[in-house]
Order: structure tokens, then sequence, then C-alpha cells
């Protein structure tokens, strides 16, 4: 990190932002007050002043949030994963400077670019992919553990229908009328929902699908005036539907085991289902749902739209968008007659958004939605303070009369749910007559007053603003506004305003917070700023060495690599076991064999499996491999203490005629 004196002063400006003031705070202990949190042990600043700008962070250590990964079961044989150590407490990106910014984003190790669909399919999918592996790249992703995990009582609004219960009649489930479209938008299911169902990940394999060229449909297993049981999605490639089901985190092949079996084929012959592991890598044991694909048929389609958003933000000069690990128990969860009020969301991270608008000549215009009847003015060596605008007494040269109320009127917009917040300010108020207010509307409702000043002199106030927000069981909110009024009964500057202040708290996942890792990391920035820009981010993290991962298995022992192998012989996969340099034991391995090189994704979901056994081989499923064909694997190992490997190299056999 560079030393010059400049950027000291940013370090001290960061500081300030992240640590309590030390004096000069004569508030009562249970007043609300700004944005304050612990500073880091360790941090990076970094200025901006291009549109595109990369550089470099290396955290110590041994131990992150993606190394000590756990995997807990939710229920019925769902996973959900965990970090046992997350060394990141926040990320800050700031407006600086005098311009807007205008949609920054971070992207660390080429990880979580999931700003808008574009920014996922551009991760996920290369040009060179046939339309069967953009669907299976699609699969993957929104199936992945770090973006969904089932679980009925903590996640997001009702599973389909507008009310009620699980079972609503298809009449009442208009995708239009209900809260099912905002969950169901693998951009905002990514970023701020962690908490998924069968359709919500349905739907969102579907919009992608779509979304890339792909014809797709979301389908239940369920009599057709019913949304219940299950749902899935179905991909149309090669002549014909092929059947992905994110939420289980499966798919399942045909009699020739190369091709995604459909819907139809799985009513047919369930047991193409039944051979296949429900669950993912994680779920121990052998589940499988093959009734069900038995029992229902038709398919009763899903009506889906394409739900599609983008995390695009506009910082203000003196805005700043914080991003944290860790949360103050804020989010919403919408019409889910399912919810325990006590179930706080998996991985809810508490971000904010901090404004403190500029209040300095005309300045302050520049980032306002409206004003009356104000002005700005600064005594000499005084901040600049607004205040309402004097009145001329009617025929009276030189004469004043009381100045009408003055003004000033903020948005504040954010990509991420909006659960919370607190306004304030500094205020000057010079009599009982005088008036200082603040006011909010929230989903288009009239004023509401949240504060109003009761002393005289300078106040600096600050007030919570959650019970007006109300975002618990609301439709998601996305943007409010908030007025500063001033009156004056007397001289217009009885009554003035030296400093606003708006901190927004939004429902984040930190499963998609741009993260460091252990050693360098190699970070990103962009924005659709024009010139002038001026961007400081700041990362904020703690270190541990109280672990050292393993280290990965270092060869494959049977079958060895590039080797041909008889189907019928090859019992098992067998590699050299895993030295930890602590000299832990080695508790358990995950292994996946593929069909790509890349190890994009596995021959089927059994192929793809934590062993929950500390011996360095594995049985491999009968009847699946394809003769003349080449297929790779990769084992990473964990030890005893609960910290994983990275994957090991990259092993190949081919299956001889």
């Amino acid at each position: 990190m560079r030393t010059t004196p400049f950027l000291m002063s940013i370090v001290a400006s960061v500081i300030a932002l992240l640590t309590p003031a030390l004096g000069g705070d004569t508030r009562n202990a249970d007043e609300e007050k700004p944005c304050m949190f612990e500073k880091a042990p360790h941090e990076h600043v970094e200025e901006i002043a291009a549109h595109e700008h990369g550089y470099r962070v290396t955290m110590g250590g041994t131990l992150d949030g993606f190394n000590t990964v756990a995997y807990v079961e939710t229920y019925g044989s769902h996973m959900r994963q965990e970090s046992t150590f997350e060394p990141n407490e926040y990320l800050v990106i700031e407006n600086a400077g005098d311009v807007d910014v205008v949609n920054p984003r971070l992207v660390i190790n080429g990880r979580r670019d999931w700003h808008s669909a574009d920014a996922i399919l551009a991760s996920i999918v290369t040009q060179d992919m046939s339309d069967a592996e953009k669907a299976m790249a699609i699969f993957r992703f929104t199936s992945r553990i770090d973006v969904q995990a089932h679980d009925n009582n903590r996640r997001v609004g009702p599973p389909f229908g507008a009310s009620g219960s699980e079972t609503q009649n298809a009449d009442a489930s208009n995708p239009s009328r209900n809260m099912f479209k905002e969950r169901a938008n693998p951009v905002k299911a990514a970023n701020f929902y962690y908490c998924s169902g069968c359709s919500l990940s349905a739907a969102n394999f579907v919009v992608l699908c779509r979304h890339a060229g792909l014809a797709a449909r979301g389908v239940w297993m369920s009599p057709l005036d019913r949304y219940m049981t299950h749902c899935v999605g179905e991909a149309w490639y090669d002549g014909g539907w092929h059947l992905f089901d994110p939420e289980r985190r499966s798919f399942y092949l045909d009699a020739d085991n190369t091709t995604v079996a459909s819907y139809a084929t799985l009513h047919k012959n369930p047991s193409l289902a039944a051979r296949t592991h429900d669950g993912g890598f994680a779920a121990q044991g052998m589940t499988t749902h093959a009734g069900d694909y038995e029992q229902f048929y038709p398919p009763h389609i899903m009506p889906v739209e394409q739900w599609l958003s983008t995390m695009d933000m506009r910082l203000r000069p003196g805005e700043k968008f914080i991003a944290r690990w860790g949360h103050e128990g804020k989010y919403r969860y919408g019409a889910n007659v399912r919810k325990k009020s006590h179930l706080v969301p998996y991985h809810l991270a508490n971000g904010k958004l901090v404004f403190r608008p500029r209040i300095e000549g005309d300045a302050y215009r520049r980032s306002i939605v409206a004003d009356q009847n104000l002005t700005c003015s600064a005594a000499q060596g005084q901040p600049a303070r607004l205040h309402p605008e004097v009145v001329e007494a009617p025929g009276i040269e030189g004469a004043v009369i009381a100045a009408p109320p003055g003004s000033v009127t903020y948005r504040i917009d954010a990509p991420y749910p909006i659960v919370g917040g607190k306004v304030g300010g500094t205020f000057l108020r010079k009599t009982a007559e005088d008036a200082c207010r603040i006011l909010v509307s929230v989903r288009d409702s009239d004023w509401i007053e949240v504060w109003s000043a009761a002393g005289m002199g300078e106040i600096e106030q600050y007030a919570a603003i959650d019970d007006v927000l109300d975002t618990l069981l609301t439709p998601a909110t996305y943007h409010y506004y908030v007025k500063f009024e001033l009156q004056a009964c007397a001289g217009p500057e009885d009554a003035c305003m030296m400093e606003a202040y708006i901190e927004t708290d939004l429902q984040m996942a930190d499963t998609a917070l741009p993260a460091l890792s252990t050693g360098e990391n190699r970070v990103v920035y962009r924005d659709n700023s024009g010139a002038g820009r001026r961007v400081r981010i700041t990362h904020g993290w703690r270190e541990s060495d109280a672990n050292t991962p393993p280290l990965p298995p270092a060869a494959a022992v049977a079958p060895p690599a590039g080797s041909t192998v008889d189907a019928a012989s090859l019992g098992a996969l067998a590699w050299e076991a895993a030295v930890d340099p602590d000299g832990d034991a080695v508790a358990d391995y995950h292994i996946q064999v593929s069909p790509r090189a890349d190890m994009a994704y596995p021959v089927s979901p059994n192929f793809d499996r934590i062993l929950g056994a500390n011996t360095p081989e594995w049985a491999v499923p009968t009847g699946w491999l394809v003769p003349r064909r080449t297929y790779y694997w990769r084992v990473k190992a964990k030890d005893a203490r609960g910290a994983w490997s990275a994957w090991g190299p990259v092993w190949s056999f081919t299956v001889n005629s």
C-alpha cells in the first residue's frame, strides 16, 4: 500500500468513517448515532480515477472464507454452506470527488461477477459451447451451494401464489400480481436472497436460459390445477426438452449415459432418476425422488416471465456504499406463510449506503430531487448552511417578514432491498417558534415526520426510520425520499441546516460479496462514469494462521494418470493420501469426475461427492462410463480441523471398447 501524504489523508478520512469519534459528542448514550463500526486490523486503501482500474491486495494468514467452508443440512438432505472463519469485514466504495460515480463494481480473482444477467452468463458460458453445454453451465450456476439453499422457512415470499397456503389454485397465482417475481430473478437470487425453493430456483434457471438464447420452461410435478410437490426446469436443445433440477442440484442422464433426460422420459422410466443422487455433492447417502416423476403427468407448465434486473447504483458526491460481512438482524421475508419469525435468513449481511450531502454554494442542488425557498450561505470561518431565503415585506424597502418554510428533498436508491436506516444532521434553531424537521416518504406515501427539533441552539440529532420503512412483510423497497424542512419565524437564519445525514441499511447475501482470500488477490474495479471521477476503495479484514490447510493429493494411483482402462474392471479411483503441513489427520475428500478437461460439470451428480471418509479411494458407480471416452478427475482434502486444500491436478483415463 502506498504511503504518500495524500494517501495518509485518505486513510484518515476512512478511519473517521469507521471508528467512533473521540470527544466533542454531547449526545446521550441512548441516542441514534451515525454509522460506526470497529476498524479492521488490516486495511488496503486504493484511489481510482479511471473507469477501469486493476490492483493487488495481499491477505496474510492461512485461513479464509473459502478454505474453511463447512456443509450443513437444512432438512431433507438439502444442504447449505457456512464458513468457520471469514476474514473479510467490510468493503467501502466511496465517491470522494465532485461528479457522480455511476455503477461502481468490483470483481476479485474473477469470482462472483454477478452484477447483471449478462455478467453472470459471461462468467459461465463461452462462445464455443453447444446449447447443451450452455444449459448445463446455467444449471451449475443456479444450483451452486453459494447461490441457493433450500429452506422453506427462511426464504422470501410465497413459493408461487399470491397469498395463503402452499397449494393454491392456479388462477390465484398470476405471476404479475404476487411477490414470486421478486425472488424468481437470478440477479437478485444470487446477490441478496440466499434461501431458495424449487419453483424459485427453476425460474432462475429458465430466465437465464432464455437470456442466453435457449428456449426453457418451468415444470411443476402436480395436478394441473395446483402448484405443489416439486418444480424443475427444462431447456430445449438438440430437438427435445432436457430436465434440470437446480434446487435438488440434480440432472438425470438417459440410458446412453450422455444425454440429459426429459420429464417425459423420466415419467416413462423413473429408474433413471432412481439411480441418480439428489441433493448435491455435500449431501451424504443416496437420496432420490424418482416417484415424483412417475406420479404426475403431463407436466404442469409454470408461467415464467423474464424477471431480470441489475445491481446498478449511482453514488453522489459525499455518498458511499459499504458491504459488510455481518448483520444487524435487518431483513425482509414478505408473505411467506411458513416463515418463523426467529429464523434469520442464512448468510444475511447488512450493508449500508451512507450519504452526507455536500452543503456549499449551489453544489447541494446537484444531488437533490427538489428544493424550495432555500439558500446557502457561509459566514467567515463558519461552515456553509442552508436556510430559508429572505422575503421582503411588500412596499417597505429593506424590511423583511418571516420567511416561508424552506425544504430540500433527496431520493435514496439502492440495488439491494432497503431494510432500515436513520436520518439526521446538524441544525441551528434559535427560538421555540422556529422549526427543523425531517420527513420521509416510502412506497409513494404521504410525508411522515420522523424528527422535529425540540431544543434550541446548535443540535446534532439522528432518528431511526426502520418503523416508517416497514420492510419486513411488505414488498421489497428499493427507494425512498427524505425531506429536510426549515421554518424561521423571524430572521431567515434562525433555522439552519449545516449537515444532512442519510444512512440506509441493505439486505445482502455474504456469499455474493467480493471477498479477499489468502495470498495475492487480483482486484478489478469498473464503472460507467464520465471524466472527473474520484473513487476511494477500502478493504478491511482480519487474518488467522491458526490452522494450515492440507496439501492436495499429489498423484493418481489407480488408474495411473493418462491410462486406458476396462470399465468392467474399474472398481475404484485411488490417489496418494494428502499431507497436512501441521501434522493434522486428513478427515475427508471431495472427488469430481467429468467428461471435460476443464471440469465444468460432472458425469452425473453421482460423480461429484464429498466422501465422508478419509480413505484415499472411491468406489466408482457402476454402469455409467461410456466406451471410447476420456474422463477427467480431481480430488481435494479436508483436515481434521475443517480446512480444505485447493483442488489437486486434473488426471485422466480413457475407457476402452
